[in-house]
C-alpha cells in the first residue's frame, strides 16, 4: 500500500483547535474531514503537545550510511575530476552504497552529470592565434562589426536539423493520442551545399547552390569553384568603404586563385583563428535555417531520395533563407564584443557559444 501524505501543520492546528476549544468529539471532526482516518484524528491531538506550530518532530530513522567525511569526499573527488564516474565515485566511500544513494546525495547538492559540449580539437598553438585574434579586434564597436560580412558554406540534409517536438500529453498515451513524432528516415540522404553571407547593417546574400568541380579528380568543391563565386558575387556585394569580407581557414578558401582574387578585387580580408566556429554568426543561422526548411514543409522528412525531393530541398532551403527575420543578422553582429571577451578570458580556448 502506497504511504499516506502527512497532514499540513496548518491542518493539524485546525483539528486540534476544534477538539480543544469548540470541543468537538473524535467521530464529529472525522465527519467533518472524512478522508483523514479516525485513528489518525486520535493520534494527532494525542500528541498536540509535542508539537510547534503543527510541525512534527523530525523522525530518527535509520542512520545514514553516508557521513559527513563521505559526502566531503565525494565533492572533492567530483571538484578533482568532473569527469569521474558514478563507479569511481563507489570506490571514494569503499562501497558503501549503491549508485542512486550516491545520484540522490548529489541532486540534493545541485550537481547532476552533463553530456560534454562538442568542440573543434584545439592545440595550444591554435588557443593562441585565436587570442591574438580577440586582441586585435577587441576595440572593434557594434558599428564597426556590423562593416563585416560572415560567410560560410553548409551542406543542408534531409532529416538533419529537425527540432524535437513537445506535448503536454504523456509518453505512454501519446500513441493513442496521435501526438508521437516521425523519425526522419536514416542512412544516406538526399543534401546540398550552399554558400551566403550577411552582414550586420541588415545585408544578406541569396542562398546560393553550390556544385563540385567536374574537372576535379573527386569532382567537388575546389577552389576554382570559390573563386568563381567570389568573383560573381563580392564586388556587388563588399561595395560600401571600409567593408571586411570574413571566411574561415578552408583549404577551398586558401587556395592561391582565391586569395589572387580577393586580392584583384581589393576586397579587405579578416584575419582569421584556425578552429574557430564559435566565433563566425553565421553558424547560429545554419541552425535557424535548418529548423526553418521544416516548419515550410514537413513533409520532406518522408519524401523519397530522388532528383525530384532534392530539387524541392533546395527550393525550400532558398525560401527559408528569404524568409528569416533580417533582425538576427543586426542580433548576431551585435554579439561579437562578447565573443571577443570570452575568447579573452578563456585564454584562447573554449567558449559557450
Amino acid at each position: 500500500m502506497p504511504a499516506r501524505s502527512e497532514l499540513t501543520p496548518a491542518l493539524r492546528e485546525r483539528i486540534c483547535e476544534l477538539h480543544s476549544a469548540v470541543h468537538w468529539g473524535y467521530k464529529r471532526i472525522h465527519n467533518r474531514y472524512p478522508w483523514i482516518s479516525l485513528s489518525t484524528i486520535r493520534y494527532t491531538i494525542k500528541k498536540e503537545h509535542e508539537r510547534r506550530a503543527g510541525v512534527t518532530k523530525p523522525r530518527s530513522g535509520r542512520p545514514k550510511k553516508l557521513d559527513a567525511t563521505d559526502k566531503v569526499r565525494l565533492l572533492d573527488a567530483i571538484s578533482n575530476n568532473p569527469r569521474i564516474t558514478y563507479e569511481d565515485l563507489l570506490t571514494e566511500v569503499s562501497h558503501k552504497v549503491k549508485i542512486d544513494s550516491i545520484r540522490r546525495l548529489l541532486n540534493a547538492e545541485n550537481l547532476r552529470k552533463w553530456r560534454c559540449s562538442w568542440r573543434p580539437y584545439l592545440t595550444e598553438e591554435a588557443a593562441l592565434k585565436r587570442l591574438r585574434w580577440a586582441f586585435r579586434y577587441r576595440h572593434f564597436t557594434p558599428k564597426d562589426w556590423a562593416r563585416v560580412f560572415w560567410s560560410d558554406e553548409c551542406t543542408v540534409e534531409r532529416g538533419i536539423g529537425v527540432r524535437r517536438e513537445w506535448t503536454f500529453v504523456r509518453p505512454r498515451d501519446q500513441p493513442k493520442e496521435g501526438q508521437c513524432q516521425g523519425l526522419p528516415h536514416r542512412g544516406k540522404q538526399v543534401k546540398q551545399m550552399f554558400w551566403a553571407a550577411f552582414s550586420g547593417a541588415m545585408r544578406r546574400t541569396g542562398l546560393i547552390p553550390l556544385f563540385g568541380n567536374p574537372d576535379a579528380e573527386r569532382t567537388g568543391i575546389t577552389g576554382f569553384v570559390i573563386e568563381e563565386l567570389y568573383r560573381r558575387i563580392l564586388p556587388t556585394l563588399v561595395l560600401n568603404e571600409g567593408a571586411i569580407f570574413q571566411h574561415d581557414n578552408a583549404p577551398i578558401h586558401t587556395a592561391y586563385v582565391v586569395r589572387d582574387a580577393l586580392r584583384e578585387m581589393n576586397i579587405e580580408v579578416m584575419e582569421w583563428p584556425p578552429h574557430s566556429p564559435d566565433l563566425n554568426p553565421i553558424e547560429n543561422l545554419w541552425a535557424l535555417l535548418k529548423a526553418k526548411i521544416y516548419e515550410l514543409r514537413p513533409d520532406l522528412i518522408y519524401m523519397r531520395n530522388n532528383d525530384t525531393t532534392k530539387e524541392i530541398l533546395v527550393a525550400t532551403a532558398q525560401q527559408a533563407w528569404d524568409e528569416l527575420d533580417l533582425d538576427h543578422l543586426k542580433h548576431l553582429s551585435e554579439t561579437m564584443p562578447n565573443r571577443v571577451e570570452a575568447i579573452i578570458e578563456s585564454q584562447g580556448w573554449y567558449t559557450p557559444y
